[in-house]
Formats: structure tokens, C-alpha cells, sequence
């Protein structure tokens, strides 16, 4: 039952707070065009990859890191130190990513671009790493549904009303830094969390540089497709594969929020039960994994043509390469995050993300001259599968059963009882 729980609860809402956005595409791209259409994408891309990069590797190890504190002053000490780091380096990443937006989307939506762009960087600064943690459903309705509920509900008034997307992109920049305000002066009791020090951001900085690493780099060649074919393909051509690769992103989304439910379920314990958690959580991921591939091949065409009409609809032969990308995604979800992770085995997999990496750029640049998107969209299953091998060798390696021995102490000398 607590596993029930914990996934119609930790991954439902989680997804419901992503998904959201969802409700406004078919007014955006219908308002948008084809240009507006592809800027759209882009700056979704660029923004998804800055936040990324942004979490600093917070979203992967915080949640255990919260699981151990025992007291609220100890957890909002950890919020805090999660909160500076990210602000400081949202702040060089919404300035990359805006530009690199502006430099790659048609020139008539340039700003449409920039302000997802943006608004992806702002969302690093998000609580639900930090929910799961404390396992409070809550804190992801209050602060996170309910800003990004407001805000889609607006941007579709404003643009039926005026037919700019802009306002979209303006909204979910505000919605969750306004929720973010909300949050700390209800836990923390003040705007803004209690300063650390320099030294703090700092040392944490260097201690996640490998976690923060793999999310670099990983979320690289993740999230390159869509600004690769907008580099390399006509604008139309551009448009279909955005709208195959939306579908892709947002199936994404039951893949993070599921990951984040069984993390916080596999990483509760650390005696023998860890192995025999860990072995479900896999069989579970594996199935969606199976699920998704068969979803966006069977669903795929007919579904984009609904949301996003006939002149942006997606194409079969990219919506099967990201079917397989995403099954490995799935797959290899669970090794990452409640195997490798927490038994410290960051830098090996930072060496399996960048060999992924390097394999699936080149892949995608190669197969898009020869077979233009749907080329981009193999490359991207090429290096996700291979990480998924890579990853799996590695925690056979490892075992399942294995824990972080620094969290498991902390939880001993605390007196921390799994539940």
C-alpha cells in the first residue's frame, strides 16, 4: 500500500504540475504558426536543458539528503543550500540559454524562444526533489500545480485574446518564482531562505560536481535534437519533428515523476529490503519503458494531428526513434538514480554519459545529413541505449543492495526507523 501510495501520489502530482502546460499547445501552436511553432520548441529544449543543468545535481542526491534530516531546522538548512547554489547558477544559465535561444529560432518568434528559454532556467529552482523528501504531497500542489494551474489559465486568455505567445513564455516565469515566494515564507518563515555563507555554495558546489556532471552532460545530447534540426532542416521540416519530439517530452514527464516516487520508496531503507525494492522499482520502470515505446508509435500521429492540427503533424519514422529512446530512458531511470547514485558511483556514471553522449551527437549529426530528422531522432536512441547498457553492466557491478555508507550512518546514529 505505501507503494500505491507514494505512486499515485509522488508521481501523480508531480506529472499533473508538468503536464499542465500541455492544456495550452494546441492554442499555442495553432496561434503560433509554423514559426511560432518551432520557436516554441526551441526555447523548450534550451529551457529544459537549463534546468537541468541548473539543479546542480540537487534534484538527483537532495531528495536522500532531506530523507535524513531529522529536524525541520536541518531540512531547511539543506533547502537552503540547494536554493544559493541554484540561484547562482540559474543566473549564468538563463543568460546562455536566452542567447543561444535567440541565436537558433526564426527570426520572426526570436522572443517567443527567449521566454521559454528562460522560463525553463527559472524551473531549477523547483520543489519537488524537496517534497519527496520530507514526503509532503502538499508542498507540490500549493506551490507548484496550483502557481503553473494559474498561470496556463491566464496565457490562454491572453492569447486568444491578442494571439501572442509571448505571454505564455512571460507567465511561466512568474508562476513559479511566485510559488517559490509562497513556499518560503510558509516553511522557512521568511522570502527568502537563511544565508549560508560563500564558503557553503562553494564547497557544495564542488562536492556535487560530478552529480552535477552527469546532468550536464547527459541532458546535452537529451535535449540537442530540436536545435540540431532546426540548424540543419527547413522550418516546416523543423515544425513536424517539434511536434514528435513534444509528444516525447511530455511522456517524459511519467518517467521523472514515477523515478521520483520509487526513489524516495527504494532509498527509505538501507538493510536487505533495498535489493528486493530496488528489483521492483526496475520490473516497474522497465514496463513503462514498453508502454511509452507502444504509445507513441500507435498514438503518436493521431494524437499530434488533435493537439497541434494537421500542418504540424508528427512523422512515424522519428515518433518510432523516440519511442526507443524513451524506453531506455524508462529503463535506465531506476539504475541511475536508486543504484548508482547513492552508492557514490557518480564518477562512473559521468563516464557512461559522456561516452554516451560523444556516441549520440555524432550520431545525430551523421544520420540527419543522410536522413534529416528522423536521423537526429535515431541518434538520440542510439546514446540512450547505449546508456542503459552501459548502466546496467555497471550495476551488476554494484549490486542492488548497496548503499551510500555516510547516509546509512547518519540514519543509525539518528535513530531514523525505515517505514
Amino acid at each position: 500500500m505505501d507503494l500505491v501510495r507514494r505512486l499515485l501520489g509522488f508521481s501523480t502530482l508531480p506529472f499533473l504540475s508538468a503536464v499542465l502546460p500541455l492544456l495550452a499547445l494546441p492554442i499555442v501552436a495553432r496561434a503560433g504558426g509554423v514559426d511560432g511553432w518551432s520557436a516554441f520548441n526551441v526555447g523548450q529544449a534550451i529551457g529544459t536543458y537549463a534546468a537541468a543543468v541548473g539543479y546542480v545535481g540537487w534534484n538527483v542526491l537532495g531528495t536522500p539528503l532531506v530523507a535524513a534530516a531529522k529536524t525541520k531546522d536541518e531540512r531547511i538548512r539543506v533547502y537552503a543550500r540547494s536554493f544559493y547554489v541554484r540561484a547562482v547558477s540559474a543566473l549564468f544559465i538563463a543568460a546562455a540559454a536566452s542567447s543561444l535561444a535567440y541565436a537558433v529560432a526564426p527570426a520572426p518568434s526570436r522572443a517567443v524562444a527567449v521566454s521559454f528559454a528562460l522560463a525553463g532556467a527559472v524551473s531549477a529552482l523547483g520543489l519537488s526533489w524537496f517534497a519527496i523528501g520530507i514526503s509532503s504531497i502538499w508542498v507540490i500542489i500549493w506551490y507548484e500545480i496550483v502557481p503553473r494551474a494559474i498561470a496556463t489559465a491566464l496565457a490562454i486568455a491572453l492569447i486568444l485574446l491578442t494571439g501572442d505567445v509571448l505571454w505564455y513564455g512571460i507567465l511561466l516565469i512568474v508562476a513559479p518564482l511566485a510559488g517559490l515566494a509562497a513556499f518560503h515564507l510558509v516553511y522557512c518563515g521568511r522570502l527568502i531562505p537563511p544565508w549560508l555563507g560563500w564558503r557553503q555554495v562553494s564547497r557544495d558546489l564542488f562536492d556535487l560536481r560530478s552529480a552535477w556532471g552527469v546532468e550536464v552532460v547527459g541532458n546535452l545530447y537529451a535535449n540537442a535534437p530540436v536545435p540540431l534540426v532546426s540548424v540543419v532542416s527547413p522550418v516546416p521540416a523543423a515544425a513536424a519533428y517539434g511536434s514528435s519530439d513534444r509528444l516525447y517530452r511530455y511522456s517524459l514527464l511519467a518517467v521523472a515523476a514515477a523515478g521520483n516516487a520509487l526513489q524516495g520508496w527504494v532509498l527509505e531503507v538501507d538493510d536487505d529490503r533495498r535489493a528486493r525494492r530496488n528489483t521492483v522499482g526496475i520490473i516497474l520502470m522497465t514496463g513503462l519503458g514498453i508502454a511509452g515505446l507502444a504509445g507513441l508509435i500507435v498514438l503518436g500521429i493521431p494524437l499530434s494531428r488533435l493537439l497541434f492540427g494537421a500542418e504540424l503533424e508528427a512523422q512515424l519514422p522519428s515518433l518510432v526513434w523516440l519511442g526507443i529512446s524513451f524506453f531506455a530512458v524508462a529503463a535506465s531511470t531506476p539504475l541511475i538514480r536508486n543504484v548508482l547514485m547513492p552508492a557514490r558511483r557518480e564518477k562512473a556514471v559521468l563516464a557512461i554519459t559522456l561516452a554516451s553522449a560523444v556516441l549520440g551527437l555524432a550520431a545525430m549529426v551523421l544520420a540527419s545529413v543522410v536522413w534529416g530528422p528522423p536521423g537526429v531522432a535515431a541518434g538520440l536512441a542510439v546514446s540512450e541505449l547505449f546508456t542503459l547498457i552501459a548502466c546496467g553492466i555497471a550495476a551488476r557491478k554494484c549490486g542492488l543492495a548497496v548503499v551510500d555508507a555516510r547516509l546509512s550512518s547518519r540514519n543509525r546514529s539518528r535513530g531514523d526507523g525505515a517505514s
